[in-house]
């Protein structure tokens, strides 16, 4: 859990100078991309990561790397504060508590669905009004497709778990039969 509040208070302090600087959305994409890039190239990985690596070697290939992009001071600024502290690999974890603060500040839920077989753009629609009714936000579906749910579906809202599946059903019928 230490990487887990690490990450966040990282997120925090990136979060607040993207506000401050009136540039959130755009130092989230870029970190992003960063991050994509990080976890594609495996040299560039093991570079940033290697403790036997010098810091000024690091901050080269970091440079290298975000000359091309052309990336804000900001983002730069961060990327080089992760290697100073030794903390490129914390980088994941960075990405996925910055994008959820962004995304509550911008009003925006993301909202798990487990179907036993894709949904049509009709269904998606559906389900996205109904939930952004219920919870007064922007919702972004993640489709997950599970044979093993049968039918119906599973939905997880933040910490709440709406469960109408066909399996949960017949595990509910298959309790009561056995309980009498």
């Amino acid at each position: 859990m230490i990487g887990g509040s690490l990450a966040r208070r990282y997120a925090r302090a990136l979060l607040d100078i993207g506000q401050e600087e009136r540039q959130l959305r755009r130092v989230l994409s870029e970190v992003e991309e960063f991050g994509k890039a990080f976890e594609g190239a495996t040299a560039l990985r093991e570079v940033l990561e290697a403790d036997d690596i010098s810091r000024q070697d690091k901050h080269a290939a970091l440079d290298g790397v975000l000359s091309k992009a052309g990336f804000l001071p900001t983002t730069k600024s961060f990327l080089s504060l992760l290697i100073e502290k030794g903390r490129m690999n914390v980088l994941p974890q960075i990405l996925v508590a910055l994008r959820r603060m962004v995304e509550e500040l911008e009003g925006i839920e993301r909202v798990e669905v487990v179907v036993p077989m894709p949904m049509s753009g009709t269904q998606k629609d559906l389900l996205q009004t109904v939930l952004e009714r219920r919870t007064g936000k922007k919702v972004v579906l993640e489709e997950t497709v599970d044979p093993a749910v049968l039918g119906g579906m599973v939905v997880r809202v933040g910490s709440t778990v709406y469960d109408g599946s066909v399996r949960t059903q017949i595990h509910q019928i298959r309790e009561n039969l056995e309980k009498g």
